[in-house]
């Protein structure tokens, strides 16, 4: 079954890089950025994350995204002058797919996307909702933890 809010999330990850390669005078900032996630379908959910971006992971994430869960493709992707639209197929590696809209606006230091994702489970077509808020915290990036030691 595809997972709706991992499916979200992997939009929101694929959606503020992007913007960010868009243009050099019409982006927004690399740096440490928090994500409010709300996905809806029934019931709601919502998520705080907090992500750095990278300059040097513009590019990757501009020219095929993905994730260790999706592979998306998104055809048709315009982002200029402070606004987004995305469509394409997220898959997952069982070959299951998700068709995703997405649009919203951005500015610098913030980024909002509503998205609309059309998939199905055990027969039934679903179409849950979400919505991503992203807003810019700084140009540091806190230091990653020390990884722990092999027992």
């Amino acid at each position: 079954m595809i997972r709706p809010a991992a499916l979200l999330a992997c939009v929101a990850l694929l959606a503020v890089p992007t913007v960010a390669s868009s243009q050099a005078n019409d982006t927004i900032l690399p740096g440490y950025w928090e994500y409010n996630s709300k996905v809806s379908f029934g019931l709601s959910s919502t998520s705080v994350e907090k992500k750095c971006v990278e300059p040097k992971d513009i590019e990757k994430f501009f020219s095929g995204p993905s994730n260790r869960h999706y592979k998306c493709v998104y055809p048709v992707r315009t982002v200029a002058n402070g606004k987004a639209n995305f469509q394409g197929t997220c898959t997952d590696k069982r070959g299951r797919k998700a068709y995703v809209t997405a649009s919203g606006t951005y500015s610098p230091k913030r980024f909002t996307l509503n998205a609309k994702i059309k998939t199905s489970i055990i027969g039934m077509n679903i179409t849950p909702t979400g919505t991503i808020d992203a807003r810019y915290l700084g140009p540091t990036c806190p230091p990653k933890p020390p990884k722990k030691p092999k027992k």
